[in-house]
């Protein structure tokens, strides 16, 4: 084992790492930094655990969640007293912890560490006084976008704040998508016309009816297009609605798939319609499959991946040709999957998706900016910066 003893000394405590985006963003961060720093992850339960920590130097606490509020509480105080334990034992220079349960036990162990509290999402911004208490504590806060730090430094007294993309694996993504995929959507992907594709759970947030409804709309026109949902769930209300939109053919449901990037690279364009993100991965991930993109201007993360500047997109209610892609004004209205309502919102989505379909020389330019611009989001570029606030806190 190499010496570690000049080395700064890192915890990263996260709740689980059984599935989800930040328990995939810390996993990926200890191994990130295992060779520059000394790497401790702690987590609360490794339970079910699907992320590769191999190389890490990996902490079960064995304090998974426990049902009743006084229960609930008991293991919190179970786990701050392990884990300030811990931070002694080790001589813990930072601790970054992702998500507010783990957040809550950073801040309360604190000793001598420099504590960095993670907001992956924007549902930690609306528990106030959750968000008070940690920001309070925290000696920075870590969000995953700048609209997100902007918002939480606003809202809540921080110490200190900054910003962390998600990190994207690009060489890996370049890799995979070489695969070979499944006969049938092979076939389906063959057909003619082109194919429209977006990624993400069978979850109202995602607004699949927006897109499907958009797509008729197109194909009503007399355009050959496809639609292509990757991602897990229930999808039964979707494939009805494209049975009422006369497209049942023509829209693919691959389900959750261990490599999306082999059906990423061989789309048209992605497209997403969601009513809010954290960051959403998905968008990198299919840039750096060179597709080119149209994304409603939702929060969080669209804007700052397909502009230079967000700020220049800061009406929701406007189309933007942006640097990297088209944002489209939010789509209105709760879920509804009737098929001879649409909104105007819908509409111009439609214009926006019909024209990168068309316009060949349009697609071809964004597709170009496209894998630039997923560069920016890199592992490099996440290591980068990662070192520099490391640097700056210790």
């Amino acid at each position: 084992m190499p010496d570690m003893t000049k080395k700064t000394k890192i915890m990263l405590i996260v709740p689980m790492l059984d599935q989800g985006g930040l328990e995939r963003v810390c996993a990926l961060t200890a191994q990130l930094l295992k060779t520059a720093y000394e790497v401790h992850l702690v987590v609360f339960n490794t339970e079910g655990m699907i992320y590769d920590v191999s190389g890490v130097h990996l902490i079960d606490l064995q304090l998974g969640a426990v049902p009743g509020k006084l229960g609930k509480v008991l293991n919190v105080l179970k786990r701050v007293r392990r884990v300030k334990q811990l931070k002694k034992e080790l001589d813990i220079q930072v601790s970054y912890s992702f998500g507010q349960t783990a957040n809550i036990v950073n801040v309360l162990s604190k000793v001598n560490d420099v504590t960095w509290a993670g907001i992956r999402g924007y549902g930690a911004l609306e528990d106030k006084q959750e968000m008070r208490f940690v920001c309070k504590r925290a000696d920075r806060m870590v969000s995953c976008t700048k609209v997100m730090e902007a918002d939480i430094a606003a809202g809540f007294k921080v110490k200190s704040s900054a910003t962390l993309y998600n990190p994207c694996n690009l060489e890996e993504i370049k890799q995979f998508a070489k695969e070979e995929i499944l006969p049938e959507f092979e076939a389906f992907l063959q057909r003619p016309g082109k194919t429209v594709v977006s990624m993400g759970r069978a979850h109202d947030v995602k607004g699949f009816w927006h897109l499907m409804k958009s797509i008729s709309l197109i194909r009503q026109k007399k355009h050959d297009v496809k639609l292509m949902l990757i991602g897990a769930g229930d999808f039964d209300e979707y494939k009805e609605l494209a049975k009422k939109l006369h497209m049942e053919q023509d829209v693919l449901f691959t389900g959750v798939q261990k490599n999306p990037f082999a059906l990423l690279t061989r789309a048209d364009v992605y497209a997403l319609t969601s009513d809010s993100e954290g960051f959403p991965n998905a968008l990198i991930e299919a840039m750096a499959c060179g597709l080119p993109c149209v994304s409603v201007n939702c929060k969080t993360g669209p804007a700052e991946i397909l502009q230079d500047d967000y700020q220049k997109s800061e009406n929701q209610n406007k189309v933007y040709h942006g640097d990297y892609g088209v944002l489209t004004p939010i789509l209105k209205g709760a879920k509804n999957l009737n098929p001879d309502e649409i909104t105007e919102e819908e509409k111009v989505f439609a214009e926006e998706l019909e024209m990168l379909l068309i316009d060949d020389n349009m697609r071809a330019g964004y597709q170009n900016k496209a894998v630039k611009r997923a560069a920016d989001f890199g592992m490099e570029a996440y290591v980068k910066e990662i070192e520099r606030l490391i640097a700056e806190d210790t």
